[in-house]
């Protein structure tokens, strides 16, 4: 999959030059390029591109003003022949800042960087709908060793004296010494729902909910008071098939 980018410098043949280099290297798909920075700005609000190639100076509107313009830029990439605009660049978080004349070496070394950023935050974003959907997993320490489980094996979790009881739909259970606070902070709060001081509930788990229980694969466990109406409006009322008026 192409890295989708815009390019946008005042100068023809720079834009000539970056187009050249694009063709080298077989990663970048080019979808527009500018000469004018607002009509590069209209079309990043229309538009996605994962990277945008922008020069600093250019007249009615700078690079620099451009980014800060957009609610959610793209990775951003200035281009320049004043390095005294670098450290602002940066904080702006901009990917990189090449120097004019820019090479080739210096301009793969920018596009190598940028594709390092979207596969770590493709990875990112895979393991957070892991998680979300119940495909991920965590580790827990029981006694000597360390066990996997996945979220989606997890019926509920109950608050011992000195432990936290793990149960899974296998009918195991899984002693680990993290209290039950600090494992519905870790753990994720789509997935989770406390239904008592003492119980942690997978909620794509629970079967029914009375108003003084949840039942959870079998398993009757209280609801306390000051968690009903939460569990309620996130379990019940956002999935409830109303009867029509």
């Amino acid at each position: 999959m192409k890295i989708t980018c815009l390019l946008l410098d005042d100068d023809p043949l720079v834009l000539d030059l970056l187009q050249a280099y694009v063709a080298m290297t077989d990663v970048l798909d080019v979808k527009a390029t500018f000469t004018d920075p607002l009509e590069a700005h209209r079309y990043l609000l229309n538009n996605d591109v994962q990277v945008l190639f922008s020069d600093v100076t250019m007249p009615h509107l700078s690079g620099l003003d451009l980014v800060r313009s957009l609610h959610q830029p793209p990775l951003v990439v200035l281009m320049t022949a004043h390095p005294q605009y670098a450290m602002e660049g940066f904080n702006l978080d901009v990917i990189d800042f090449l120097l004019k004349p820019i090479s080739l070496d210096r301009f793969l070394k920018a596009v190598n960087k940028v594709a390092g950023i979207l596969r770590a935050n493709t990875a990112e974003n895979d393991s957070k709908q892991d998680m979300l959907s119940g495909w991920g997993s965590f580790f827990i320490r029981t006694d000597a060793q360390f066990v996997r489980l996945h979220y989606r094996d997890v019926l509920y979790i109950e608050a011992l004296k000195d432990f936290t009881k793990i149960n899974t739909a296998d009918g195991r259970t899984h002693l680990t010494l993290v209290n039950l606070k600090n494992l519905e902070e870790q753990l994720p709060p789509g997935l989770f729902v406390r239904t008592h001081r003492s119980y942690l509930v997978n909620a794509s788990r629970i079967d029914s909910i009375s108003n003084l229980e949840v039942r959870v694969g079998g398993h009757a466990l209280p609801l306390g008071q000051t968690y009903r109406e939460r569990v309620t409006e996130r379990i019940v009322n956002r999935t409830l098939i109303r009867r029509q008026q």
